[in-house]
């Protein structure tokens, strides 16, 4: 016992930042057990919302549109609303936003129409394919002119993009 007692005397530093350590370790894997990831929100309200309905009622016209279709807890979307919201601002004209998540069930014969009229032929990641069936990838950018879709983007553009395509297809009022 007298051999124990002298063996935890010599070396109850050791043992001291051991046990303080456990401690520690302990601590921190309940502190990052306990935080839920904080989930991100697209700021949407510089856009014209639409639904639906609405995103179809503008391949009515032949007035050139620019529409973004994504989700407004995609992280990708949420620096490009900033460069959407610039480029809007400096160029003079609307952005219209389909939120994804507010399509349900009941709209499924509306969403197989909005798919067919999302016919650009576009590449991504190496399969070709019209735009529509790539839905869900978000953002999407799409410039719908005379009743048809005539560019589509899936990804973030930088604010000198959004001008270029925007003053190719006259949605731009305002000229830099």
């Amino acid at each position: 016992m007298k051999k124990l007692k002298k063996h935890f005397k010599q070396n109850m530093p050791i043992y001291a930042v051991v046990l303080v350590c456990i401690v520690i370790i302990g601590i921190s894997l309940f502190i990052t057990r306990d935080v839920a990831p904080e989930e991100v929100v697209v700021d949407t309200s510089k856009f014209k919302h639409v639904n639906l309905q609405e995103t179809l009622e503008l391949f009515e016209s032949d007035e050139p549109k620019l529409l973004v279709i994504s989700l407004n807890t995609c992280s990708a979307t949420v620096d490009y609303a900033t460069s959407l919201t610039i480029a809007e601002a400096k160029f003079g004209y609307d952005t219209y936003y389909l939120e994804l998540s507010e399509i349900d069930e009941s709209q499924i014969e509306d969403y197989n129409k909005l798919v067919e009229k999302l016919d650009y032929e576009y590449n991504f990641r190496g399969q070709v394919d019209k735009f529509g069936s790539f839905i869900g990838t978000t953002p999407m950018t799409i410039i719908i002119k005379n009743k048809k879709q005539v560019f589509g983007y899936i990804g973030s553009l930088d604010v000198a993009t959004l001008e270029n395509i925007t003053n190719l297809y006259g949605i731009a009022t305002i000229k830099s």
